[in-house]
């Protein structure tokens, strides 16, 4: 296992946006995917030809690999230092630099990936065969993708649907909120759970209809959700995206050792895959706009 410092590992990064593969200006590439289990997964390639399976994960910020999978396709494992390295209890993370990943026409010819062995090992098993990898925000870097869930398809996109449609009960046209030195995430303050503006997270990956932290569930006036713990059914009276508003939507606690109020992004409520899949969610990471479409 080779060393690195955080800055090398940062660096590899935003080397990957010259890295990328584009289709032509109006090309929009289209792929299949299954939902199974809640997960979002497409045939992917690696290292040029060799087919794999992915998830696809909107509020995973770096893409993960399944860390059993490294002698199988012949990758090389890093780590690096987390934060000031002292010598003394210092974090680390692993990663793997996986070449020529490419979902449909879209490819990048490097991309890092954290260890996620575990967790993709649990995707594995709940849906029957290897998953290879998470792809997540550092895959769609600069780019829109849209998830169409009535026809099962996944499209890359050279731009937006037209923004200017925003304002009709059917559609949101959501700016993102989140924008860190390296990467973007779609992340919405302009969210409102029973009046309250919630900031959230736009997540394909996460196996939820809405989740809140604590906090968040406080300030909304689930209190008898953070009670018991996150236990039992709770749902938040009203939630509003725009001009699209929903009633009795079912509302879960997210667990303190997740808590997203102790990481950087301050986000206090998550709107998984279950919420999303109603409609045609398109992801800017180019222009920052997360749009919604009812189906």
């Amino acid at each position: 296992m080779r060393m690195l410092t955080l800055s090398a590992f940062m660096l590899l990064i935003p080397l990957c946006g010259p890295c990328v593969a584009k289709p032509a200006d109006n090309a929009i590439s289209e792929v299949p995917f299954t939902l199974e289990k809640g997960h979002i997964i497409v045939p992917a390639k690696i290292q040029g030809n060799k087919p794999v399976e992915v998830v696809l994960s909107t509020g995973t910020e770096h893409s993960l690999i399944n860390a059993m999978l490294l002698e199988k396709y012949k990758l090389q494992a890093y780590y690096t230092g987390v934060g000031i390295i002292t010598g003394h209890n210092d974090r680390t993370v692993t990663f793997a630099s996986v070449p020529d990943v490419s979902v449909g026409a879209v490819k990048v010819s490097s991309l890092s990936m954290l260890f996620g062995a575990q967790a993709l090992a649990n995707v594995g098993e709940r849906v029957g065969r290897e998953i290879f990898a998470v792809l997540g925000a550092d895959f769609f870097k600069g780019r829109v993708v849209q998830f169409d869930f009535r026809k099962k398809v996944v499209r890359f996109l050279p731009q937006s649907p037209d923004a200017s449609k925003d304002g009709n009960a059917g559609r949101a046209v959501m700016p993102f909120r989140y924008s860190a030195e390296v990467l973007t995430m779609p992340v919405v303050e302009d969210v409102t759970f029973n009046g309250k503006k919630v900031k959230t997270l736009f997540d394909t990956g996460a196996l939820t209809v809405v989740s809140l932290t604590p906090s968040a569930a406080k300030q909304v006036g689930l209190e008898a959700l953070v009670r018991k713990g996150g236990q039992g059914a709770a749902n938040v009276g009203t939630l509003r995206l725009g001009e699209m508003e929903f009633n009795d939507v079912p509302a879960a606690l997210l667990p303190k050792s997740s808590n997203p109020d102790q990481d950087s992004h301050g986000v206090g409520a998550v709107a998984g895959v279950v919420f999303l899949q109603n409609f045609v969610a398109t992801f800017d990471f180019h222009d920052k706009l997360v749009i919604l479409e009812r189906q």
